[in-house]
């Protein structure tokens, strides 16, 4: 059985099945507030299939998180894998709420754009216009360079905490730039910390409630809120894994509160499904007009706009994005205008390489050459721990075996100080192990006796011995 149902605003219809396309009526009383609860799978047609396939083989390879993809205006899949937390007893749901860290710089954006159309804000003022205790060597500094990391301060510049501009901006901004300002791009998250305060001297609100009121209630975000802050009603929150600390759910503070240590770069917790009703909200106009969007998805230096990195698909399409990565999380958001898609991929471990597993993905939505890798399948659990161990090959070469979890990963030392292959132990679809990277797999020949230790393994040519 399939439903045919609407989600944020107007007739926006999404179609969830599994194999085959069916429409059932949306009937009045029907639970969640858009009909159907935003955790039901979506997967649509055989693009929705593959795309499945990928995600449900991704767990093999550690995901933890939740996907949505969609093209031609329409979702064509929305799915979460693995478990909710360390237990895993519990599973991820595409309503699954996700921290999202630096994706939160689009959202900084945005409500920047609103003030500069509302004639709040100019992008090319000094920032001493809007922030009081600025010293005179960052009078150039403006807020379009906050918002392309074009000031001059260089990124280490990143120590201060607290609710007080006044107790930030001596160390912020200690030394003045060190280049020009708009002449040199370095990335620096506190220049977002300071944006979200002239968000807020502008709009008389504070950010937070800024942000809540001209981008989550318009674009009908009503799963979405920041660190700190209680699970609306009927949410359920992610725990992240990290390999930089101890787990921490979403909601968590990941620095101690959600200060200018934070604040504007990152701690927006949210969901695919409301990622999703804000890039509608962009593609209809509702939150900024068209000339505002110009402006913001305009490539600046390092191919960074205001608040998004500009590039080109492999197949030359344009993509505006940003990734994200705060301990226990890492996300990558990325929207294709010319072909109306987006896809928005969240994870609770920091541990993942989401960016090469979202460059897998956008390939397929986009038809740009997929890998010719089939997705990955889980390692089965007594083979997982008769591979468990270190193998070195008669060059000196060693792999290293071990597990994390249900997780089976490889690493491979080439020679002493030389590089490193890393990879996750999968299997395909004949049963044999692999030699996991996403854009290529490679089989590994196992010797084994009976069901005790594996002895050998060979990978390309090579075989490494106990």
């Amino acid at each position: 059985m399939s439903l045919v149902r609407k989600i944020g605003r107007g007739d926006r219809k999404m179609t969830m099945t599994k194999t085959i396309w069916l429409a059932v009526l949306i009937v009045a009383g029907m639970a969640g507030a858009h009909g159907v609860d935003d955790g039901d799978d979506v997967i649509v047609g055989t693009m929705g299939e593959r795309l499945e396939a990928w995600v449900r083989g991704a767990e093999a390879a550690g995901f933890r998180g939740a996907v949505l993809a969609a093209r031609d205006g329409e979702v064509v899949l929305a799915l979460g894998v693995g478990g909710l937390d360390e237990r895993g007893k519990k599973p991820m749901t595409s309503a699954t709420l996700f921290e999202i860290a630096s994706v939160t710089k689009p959202f900084t954006a945005v409500a920047i754009m609103q003030l500069v159309e509302a004639g709040a804000v100019d992008l090319d003022a000094s920032i001493a216009e809007y922030l009081r205790g600025v010293p005179k060597d960052c009078h150039a500094i403006t807020v379009r360079h906050l918002l392309q990391h074009t000031s001059g301060i260089p990124g280490s510049n990143s120590h201060g905490s607290g609710s007080k501009l006044a107790s930030v901006l001596p160390t912020f901004l200690a030394g003045g730039p060190k280049h020009e300002p708009g002449t040199h791009h370095e990335y620096w998250n506190q220049g977002y910390a300071l944006v979200s305060e002239v968000i807020a001297e502008a709009s008389g609100e504070t950010y937070v409630d800024r942000c809540r009121a001209a981008i989550f209630e318009p674009a009908g975000m009503e799963s979405s809120c920041f660190t700190g802050e209680k699970a609306p009603r009927g949410a359920v929150v992610a725990t992240g894994m990290s390999k930089r600390g101890p787990a921490r759910t979403a909601l968590e503070h990941p620095y101690g509160s959600y200060g200018f240590q934070y604040r504007g770069m990152g701690g927006l917790v949210t969901n695919v499904w409301d990622l999703w009703r804000w890039d509608r909200a962009l593609a209809d106009g509702t939150l900024l007009g068209a000339e505002a969007q110009k402006e913001m998805f305009t490539s600046g230096p390092a191919k960074y706009a205001l608040g998004w990195r500009i590039d080109e698909t492999k197949g030359g399409q344009l993509v505006q994005f940003h990734t994200g990565g705060v301990r226990g999380f890492v996300s990558d958001v990325r929207r294709h205008p010319e072909s109306d898609a987006c896809l928005f991929v969240l994870c609770a471990d920091d541990g993942f390489g989401v960016a090469r597993f979202a460059s897998v993905l956008e390939a397929v939505l986009l038809g740009e050459g997929a890998p010719d890798v089939a997705p990955p399948q889980k390692l089965d659990e007594d083979l997982a721990d008769a591979l468990e161990g270190v193998f070195e090959d008669d060059r000196g070469a060693t792999l290293t075996v071990t597990r994390a979890e249900a997780v089976t990963r490889a690493s491979i030392l080439w020679y002493a100080n030389g590089p490193t292959s890393n990879a996750t132990l999968t299997m395909d679809d004949t049963g044999e192990v692999v030699f996991f990277e996403w854009t290529a797999a490679h089989v590994l020949e196992v010797e084994r006796k009976g069901r005790g230790k594996v002895r050998n393994l060979s990978l390309l040519g090579r075989t490494f011995r106990r």
